[in-house]
Order: C-alpha cells, then structure tokens, then sequence
C-alpha cells in the first residue's frame, strides 16, 4: 500500500490492540472521506516460534506445542501434527479410535464456529448478543471436558489412537447438547433473517469473489461462502469421514451475511457428522496392536522421509510439511495454516467500502491471528 495521502485523505492505524480486533494485528486504512481506498495487514506481534520449537521437542512433546498454534482448533491441529507421523511410520490408527477423533474434531469445529459468531455479532454492535452463543459454546466445551479433560488446550490424540476412550453418558449429553445449540441457532437465523440493521450491514458488503479467493489461497468458510466447494474431509478424506455421509456447506453471495450462513450450516453438518459417528462406532481396542513403538515411552524414533498431512481445520486448509531424519524429533517442520490467506484477502475486500463497516468485515472472516503468528 502506497502510505502517502492526499490533502482529502488519512491514514488510520487499527491495533496492534484494538477492542474489535481478534487479535494482535495492525490494519492501516487509507481513508477518503468515509470510504477506503487501500488498506494493508501488519502480522508479528505475538512471535511464537512453533515449528521450531516442534524441532526441539519428540513428537510426543510436540503434541501439547501445537494445541496453542490457534487454541480454537486444538485439536485439528493435533490432527494434522499426529497424522504427520503417523504416515511417516507406517501407523494405521484403530478404527474406534479414528471414530473418537471425528466425534472431538467436529465437536472442536462448533465450538470455534460459535465463539466466532459471537465476537462478530459484538464486532456489529450486537454487544448483548455475543452472551448467548457463549453460553451455548460453554455447553459443547463440557462434552470436550468430560472426554480429553480440559475445556480448550487437550493433549489428546496420540500416534496411532487417542489417549481416552468416550466417557460413560457421553452419547446421552450430546444429545441434550445438541438439542441446545439448535434451538439457539433457529433463534439467531431469525434475527438475521428479519432484522434490517443488520441485513443493511452484512448483505452485498465486504464481497470476497472466488477469484480473488483461489488467487490468495483462502480456504474454509470464506472461500465456501464464494461458492466454491472445497472441503479436505471431502477432496482428500482422513480418518472415517470416508465412511460419513455429509455435505459441503456453501452459499455463494461472498459477503459478510454469506461467510456467518456457511459457519451456521456447518455447525449443523458437525451434529450431523458426530450423531452418525455415534451411531457407526465400533467396539475394540484404541491402538492397534502391531504398533512399532512403546506407548508407555515418551520416545519413539520416526523412520527417515517427508510427508505432507492437511486436515480440513476450522478455518480451512492446515497442512504439516514434516522431515524426519530418523531421530526422536522432527529435523524440519512446516505449517501451512488458513488463516494467513485469509488475512491477506482483508485489503480486496476493504476497498470501496465504508470505515463503518471495516470491522465487521473483518470479523466476518474469523481469522485467528495466533495462528498467523505462529
């Protein structure tokens, strides 16, 4: 972005910490009046350093590393981590126990689905509407709670199964849990579907066309609310999904009231998924039993290659590049997150539209910026 302004123009700098901002990032705007003519992203404010960290760990070690890359996704990105090794060792994982990891990664995408639709409903001045989704997210956190033992960071999935089987009464409180959070969402669908303030802020604002999208590599709900239909579970399947009878949510519009109807109708297709999973699971071990390590020993040796592993994350496509050199760590990893596409695909979508609506725009992407930083 070019930052010299006019005599009719201003340059205004949005974060690094801002209070309708998901994270740290800084949005400089170039402004004309009140419409925007260019604007730019500033990421690196939080300097994690994860995959050089995951090369100083055992793959073991790396598991809990990896929660907090976006804690929103925990565990698709314990997915990706795990499956990563699992394919550079020749791991196949037991089938109950890829069933579990459905069950817990589509209980993960709801309850980041919903947190984002709550920071975005406050990010449009629905302040008091950010409470309820919380308190439906508190709900579906319970069930994640009861099976991994911890509400956000899990630790959970391990190579080759997952640390804990379903705990008893499980299947009974997703039942009740769903029942829940599809009441709630028939309620919020009404509100967007009647209310004039807000379909005055969201329909034909903050347009993201499917050019410009597959040109920048976004991935996910953005991408889907384009009309483009790409989902890893379905264009390159993992686990059981395979064996899962669901559809790829999509709309076409590719503006803010499209991107938050993508997210609701996954929410949907995830209870879908998991009451199916529930129905399907078979009975037997977690781990296989030609397991070429010791599940007891935080140590295992990876025999030497490189792999590639993506999962259908939350916010799109995230993918581990991983190089084992036949130690207990990984020599080289790399991750291919989905939100630093999305972050970049902010300034085509800003420009032309009013400095009122940047941060519902904004918002309306659920970008993690944690993740960006990683």
């Amino acid at each position: 972005m070019d930052t010299n302004v006019g005599p009719d123009e201003m340059l205004i700098h949005l974060g690094p910490q801002h209070v309708a901002q998901p994270g740290p990032f800084r949005l400089n705007v170039k402004v004309k009046g009140e419409t925007v003519q260019d604007s730019e992203v500033e990421i690196g404010f939080i300097h994690k350093g994860i995959e050089k960290i995951l090369e100083s760990k055992t793959y073991l070690q790396g598991i809990p590393v990896v929660d907090r890359a976006c804690y929103l996704a925990a565990l698709t990105n314990e997915e990706a981590l795990v499956g990563s090794v699992e394919k550079l060792a020749g791991i196949e994982p037991a089938e109950r126990s890829q069933y579990i990891r459905v069950i817990v990664e589509e209980l993960s995408r709801i309850q980041s689905h919903l947190l984002g639709y709550a920071e975005y409903a406050s990010f449009l001045g629905f302040v008091s509407m950010f409470m309820y989704p919380i308190a439906v997210r508190e709900k579906v956190l319970e069930l994640l709670e009861m099976t991994t033992g911890a509400r956000i960071t899990h630790s959970y999935l391990r190579f080759g199964g997952v640390r804990d089987d379903l705990p008893e009464g499980f299947e009974a409180k997703c039942k009740e849990t769903f029942e829940i959070v599809k009441k709630g969402l028939e309620e919020w669908g009404e509100l967007m579907k009647t209310d004039m303030i807000y379909r005055d802020r969201t329909v034909g604002v903050g347009v993201l066309t499917p050019d410009i999208a597959r040109d920048l590599g976004v991935s996910g709900p953005p991408l889907r609310a384009t009309g483009v239909a790409f989902d890893i579970r379905k264009d390159d399947p993992y686990l059981v999904y395979d064996d899962l009878d669901f559809k790829v949510c999509t709309e076409t519009a590719g503006d803010i009231d499209a991107r938050i109807w993508v997210r609701i109708a996954e929410i949907y297709e995830s209870m879908y998924i998991i009451e199916q999973a529930l129905d399907q699971i078979p009975s037997g071990p977690l781990f296989p039993e030609n397991l070429p390590y010791d599940r007891r020993s935080p140590v295992m040796r990876v025999p030497e290659g490189e792999v590639f592993y993506r999962v259908e994350d939350p916010r799109g496509e995230m993918g581990f590049y991983m190089v084992s050199d036949g130690s207990d760590k990984p020599y080289r990893v790399k991750i291919r997150g989905p939100v630093y596409p999305t972050m970049q695909a902010l300034p085509p979508l800003l420009k032309g539209t009013q400095l009122a609506d940047v941060v519902a725009i904004a918002g309306s992407m659920d970008a993690c910026t944690s993740e960006a930083d990683r």
